[in-house]
């Protein structure tokens, strides 16, 4: 626990064993911040960006690919690295990119407030993903759910309403997260 944001400066240097084509320059960014706000919940961020230099001719492995996710089935830990409904490989670059995740676990706060339903201890959170590489519009997902759901010390499910926009199209459908870490502490 810290209140200052982490940051991660990368530099990626890609060399070709007998194809020229495939050398590159990777330089990238990340900024992290968690932070508890008081009694009212837990705040966390993540944002990304990064550049490829020399890289019009590399392999497509070697491009950047985005966390997506199709099974509708996630972790129940904070989603701040991953698009719940982007497909696979579909917003992969060699170009420059910027992701940006935030999510707001209220910890009770607002469910609590309501009668009945404050018996059962589920925390509301709240998200919001973003997703730019030319030549694209962005990719965007809006997310409310409920975490800690579960009985007694069995509380490893998380539940989540996705929206997600890509330019073109809109959907909405639902994950079910899954962490069985938490039975074992």
């Amino acid at each position: 626990g810290t209140k200052y944001p982490r940051i991660l400066l990368k530099y990626e240097k890609g060399f070709a064993s007998s194809i020229d084509n495939y050398n590159f320059d990777h330089l990238s960014a990340k900024i992290t911040y968690d932070a508890t706000i008081g009694n009212v919940g837990d705040l966390g961020i993540s944002i990304r960006t990064g550049q490829f230099f020399n890289s019009d001719s590399i392999a497509f492995t070697d491009y950047r690919h985005f966390n997506g996710n199709q099974t509708h089935v996630g972790k129940s830990e904070r989603y701040l690295n991953v698009f719940n409904f982007l497909p696979y490989y579909t917003h992969s670059t060699n170009d420059k990119y910027f992701e940006a995740h935030a999510e707001y676990n209220f910890k009770g706060y607002l469910a609590n407030k309501v009668p009945l339903f404050n018996k059962l201890n589920y925390y509301l959170v709240t998200g919001y993903h973003v997703l730019g590489v030319p030549n694209q519009k962005p990719y965007m997902e809006f997310t409310v759910g409920l975490d800690n759901l579960g009985w007694d010390r069995f509380r490893f499910l998380r539940i989540d309403y996705i929206r997600s926009y890509d330019g073109k199209q809109m959907s909405d459908g639902v994950i079910f997260g899954l962490t069985f870490l938490d039975i074992l502490e």
